[in-house]
């Protein structure tokens, strides 16, 4: 049990006797992995409520005991004043039960206590964030101990659904478990006042994951820093390399380069269809494309998808007509990862950045397979040791008046619930042949899957199979019903 003291600031409410209560707020949404816990840790010494919070299957349970004007004031802040990655879908409020009770600590006191494992799996699972500004902060600063560490994470970004093994999501149910942390990292992970609290993938150069440059052989020739500088310069020389991201290997070349883009095109077997480009930038992004205020702040928030954008008609910066041939739209994406950006420092120009894979095959995540998938396609590799534990593509958006659309659901989106069903049904649904997804139900929630892709190979169907297996698995689905495509 994490036990934190409140500050002596809080003991006049707390010792008031008249109109207390004691209940039990269940808060629901995606409240995991998302910097909750401190918030109400924070909130409840705020107002000075005693009690205790903790994860469970289902979401957030609070125990508080306070004046009811002050439980009140809890409940609609828990609302209001959330943390920027949480969303919260319902509090609830009931009287506190014995079993609740026996979790109270001494009075004047609140604490955050250890997950309850036992509970039905139907917490919704937080999607994999761009990097935040803070993080990109420390990152560039010399003196910071992360300095330039392309895994620097905390509660408001970086990596959750691709590395989430069971729920509650905390960190042995993830693959970081194969990090154990340092002194240094245990230390913010157990403070409730650093962002770091319970950021479940936090690590650093000590104890985290680290970067490795592979040549065609999967004979790593750099390592680190190196490999990151070896990967560029290969980018600039009209290689393609295969970046391992945060759900996935993209494949990537200079954009400019029309020798590397049309050999992209030949060895992926992708002769029309049109290549994402990453960009440094939004300033670079405005110079290819006439982009709205609404695009920019989804292009540059935490979900970061791929926006499709209509190209301006002269630009300065220079492009293959192979990227999007006879194609009047982009599509453009910013920097995402940590590992990203530091990629496309000095001066990078576009780079295409497609999904790794041939194409109509599942996107490749695991190094183990990627010399087998794309050794004839990539010139090089850069991989990393964080474990992906399910492939997660770029999410891909249009806007059509004014409007958002989202053409395919991944990164940055699933498996955020799109929609609810009673809490008594229990459902599985397969999808369609083409663009598929699938999803499963848990406590009256829809939780669909990540973008699987068309299903005309053997291998994408095969990941269509293992992405339902383990989505029904991480929510302990046991279907009564199953709803598929009546196309034939």
């Amino acid at each position: 049990m994490f036990r934190f003291e409140q500050s002596s600031a809080t003991q006049h409410v707390q010792s008031c006797d008249e109109g207390r209560a004691q209940v039990l707020m269940r808060v629901e949404g995606t409240v995991q992995g998302v910097g909750f816990r401190p918030f109400v840790y924070r909130l409840a010494v705020r107002l000075g409520v005693e009690g205790w919070v903790r994860n469970d299957g289902r979401g957030v349970l609070i125990g508080a005991r306070a004046p009811r004007p002050v439980l009140a004031r809890l409940e609609k802040t828990l609302r209001d004043e959330a943390p920027v990655a949480a969303r919260v879908d319902c509090v609830r409020v009931e009287a506190a039960g014995a079993e609740a009770t026996a979790l109270w600590p001494d009075p004047g006191r609140f604490v955050i206590v250890e997950s309850d494992e036992s509970a039905a799996k139907e917490a919704a699972l937080p999607p994999d964030l761009a990097v935040c500004p803070d993080c990109l902060r420390e990152m560039r600063n010399p003196t910071d101990r992360r300095h330039r560490y392309p895994f620097i994470n905390c509660t408001n970004c970086g990596p959750r659904f691709s590395i989430v093994e069971g729920i509650p999501y905390d960190r042995p149910a993830t693959t970081m478990r194969h990090f154990p942390l340092c002194p240094a990292c245990r230390a913010e992970y157990e403070d409730f006042c650093d962002r770091r609290f319970h950021a479940e993938p936090v690590a650093c150069p000590e104890c985290g994951p680290r970067l490795a440059f592979w040549n065609r052989d999967g004979v790593a020739t750099a390592e680190g820093e190196a490999a990151l500088q070896t990967a560029r310069e290969r980018l600039r020389a009209g290689d393609i390399v295969a970046v391992k991201g945060i759900g996935g290997f993209h494949l990537m070349c200079d954009a400019a380069n029309d020798d590397a883009v049309t050999a992209l095109r030949a060895r992926k077997h992708r002769e029309e269809k049109p290549f994402a480009l990453m960009v440094a930038d939004l300033e670079t992004a405005r110079d290819l494309c006439e982009l709205t205020e609404a695009e920019e702040e989804l292009m540059a928030s935490p979900r970061a998808p791929v926006i499709l954008l209509p190209r301006r008609v002269s630009t300065d910066i220079p492009m293959s007509d192979q990227v999007a041939p006879e194609n009047p739209l982009l599509g453009l994406m910013l920097p995402y990862s940590p590992l990203h950006h530091l990629l496309m420092e000095e001066g990078m120009g576009p780079l295409v950045a497609t999904s790794g894979n041939l194409s109509e095959e599942p996107i490749c995540f695991d190094e183990g397979e990627v010399l087998n998938r794309l050794g004839q396609v990539a010139d090089g590799f850069l991989v990393h040791d964080r474990p992906i534990a399910r492939p997660v593509d770029d999410s891909v958006v249009r806007f059509m008046r004014g409007e958002p659309v989202v053409l395919r659901r991944a990164r940055g989106y699933a498996p955020e619930p799109v929609g609810r069903v009673s809490d008594s049904m229990s459902l599985i649904a397969a999808g369609a042949f083409l663009k598929n997804t699938t999803a499963v139900t848990a406590g009256g929630g829809i939780y669909a899957s990540q973008h699987i892709g068309d299903l005309s190979t053997a291998a994408a169907r095969d990941a269509f199979a293992a992405t339902a297996e383990l989505l029904a698995k991480l929510y302990e689905n046991r279907p009564h019903a199953v709803a598929c495509d009546l196309h034939p």
